[in-house]
């Protein structure tokens, strides 16, 4: 596996914040078409429940009811982590559910009557008593196919299950838009064979939930990454689908009302919605540029001392003494080894080791100026790039020797701080590379080591710089 590899799968995790209010919307969304369904279900077998129910209520038919129920019974059955025993339920409600929609779509296109609509029900006040609208019954077919495969993680099927899911999102759009629009042939084929409103927001209900569980895997799943792409695919959807509807319907509206002429109305709307959708591209392009910021700022970032890493020191150095070159000024590099790491580790613990390297890191933020560069770029290894010459370089070493002193003179923490430097400075008429830079400053740290080494110097002393 390629390195690619590991952070194509990280970036396309499931964000496990998302999955868990996603969750919850989608036991609330079922719970309120199970009580919708279940309350109009009731209605047609007990007439006394309907008394209370408000007027056009039996526009859900009974089988249209009760196709919501199987529907929304083999959605609750088949979350994730659910027995092999209620997966198997799951799958017949969904069966029950293919045949009662299979049989209304089949008595649309022969134009026959089965007499299967009014076997829980009688519907004498309909032309087509107990007929559920096509539309309807298109959207419970396609819900119970994806019912199958609600599970499924494998092409083609899975495939299979995000087609026929987008599919479900496209009718019940058009079931809106002939709302929205007086466009009365879309979302019926009479008055009294229609997909009702509750229906329809019913419907909308399940197609929210059944792209939820798509989203655990298929190609919905990108709606619950962690990526830049998932978060801003979460934030301007909403947008993407209720802009439109919201621009045409008002258009529509104003010019029903004579408020407007429609030209006047279309013109209007084409201009607004022009403006929303400019606002959402800067939008997108400020959370971008601010998701972009966080990551690169994660990418360039020590997680345990909060100063640069390796990759932001060189990237930021290189930079620095491309700047130095074309200004004419000098530039100094410091190197830093802390001396006895590993005997912290060992005698300490590692926790007193990572103190001790948030320890050196501190040193280094006080130390130098918020214009210089510090960062660690190894396990025990820090390094600074100063924009000045190897004498202030030193003079703000010895600030930090003193205060590296006062902190082992207070004994708190039962080592002493101690560390081996080395410099390499840029002077003006020198063409030397940042990397160049560094191995000198290297070199130069590695022979005052060697020097303390050689001398017996105590492990807790610091020493001057090494030139």
């Amino acid at each position: 596996m390629s390195i690619a590899d590991p952070l194509k799968l990280l970036s396309s995790r499931p964000d496990l914040r998302v999955i868990a209010r996603l969750a919850s919307l989608q036991m609330v969304s079922l719970a309120l078409v199970a009580l919708t369904a279940g309350t109009v279900l009731c209605a047609w077998l007990v007439p006394a429940v309907a008394t209370p129910l408000p007027h056009g209520w039996s526009l859900m038919k009974v089988n249209t009811a009760l196709c919501l129920l199987l529907g929304t019974g083999s959605l609750a059955l088949s979350r994730n982590r659910q027995t092999a025993r209620h997966l198997m339920v799951s799958r017949v409600l969904a069966g029950a559910l293919l045949v009662i929609a299979g049989s209304v779509l089949l008595e649309h296109l022969t134009g026959t009557a089965s007499g299967f609509d009014i076997l829980l029900a009688a519907d004498a006040t309909s032309s087509r008593p107990g007929r559920m609208a096509l539309q309807t019954s298109v959207f419970f077919l396609l819900l119970g196919l994806t019912l199958l495969f609600v599970r499924s993680r494998k092409s083609p099927i899975s495939n299979m299950a995000d087609v026929l899911t987008l599919a479900m999102v496209v009718l019940t759009l058009v079931v809106l838009s002939g709302y929205c629009f007086g466009a009365a042939r879309l979302f019926g084929e009479s008055s009294d064979t229609r997909t009702s409103p509750h229906t329809l927001v019913c419907m909308a209900l399940l197609v929210f939930v059944k792209i939820g569980r798509r989203a655990e895997s298929g190609h919905f799943s990108v709606l619950l990454g962690i990526g830049i792409g998932s978060r801003i695919a979460r934030s301007v959807l909403p947008f993407a689908l209720l802009l439109p509807f919201l621009m045409v319907s008002g258009s529509a509206y104003t010019t029903r009302q004579g408020w407007l002429s429609a030209s006047y109305a279309a013109a209007l709307s084409a201009s607004v919605i022009s403006v929303a959708l400019f606002g959402l591209v800067i939008l997108m392009a400020g959370r971008i540029n601010e998701l972009e910021r966080d990551l690169r700022d994660m990418s360039l970032t020590d997680d345990l001392t909060g100063i640069l890493n390796r990759r932001g020191f060189n990237l930021l150095g290189e930079q620095a003494v491309l700047q130095a070159r074309r200004d004419q000024s000098p530039l100094t590099v410091l190197f830093f080894d802390l001396d006895g790491l590993k005997q912290v580790n060992d005698s300490f613990g590692h926790e007193a080791g990572s103190q001790f390297l948030v320890d050196v890191a501190t040193l280094l933020r006080n130390t130098f100026r918020g214009s210089d560069i510090v960062a660690r770029i190894g396990g025990d290894e820090f390094a600074v790039v100063v924009h000045d010459g190897g004498a202030k370089a030193k003079v703000a070493m010895a600030r930090m020797d003193e205060s590296a002193a006062a902190m082992n003179r207070n004994g708190s923490r039962g080592y002493p701080i101690s560390y081996s430097v080395g410099e390499a400075s840029r002077e003006l008429a020198e063409d030397e590379s940042f990397e160049q830079l560094v191995s000198r400053a290297d070199a130069m740290m590695y022979e005052q080591k060697q020097s303390k080494r050689r001398h017996g110097r105590q492990r807790g002393t610091v020493g001057t710089i090494g030139v």
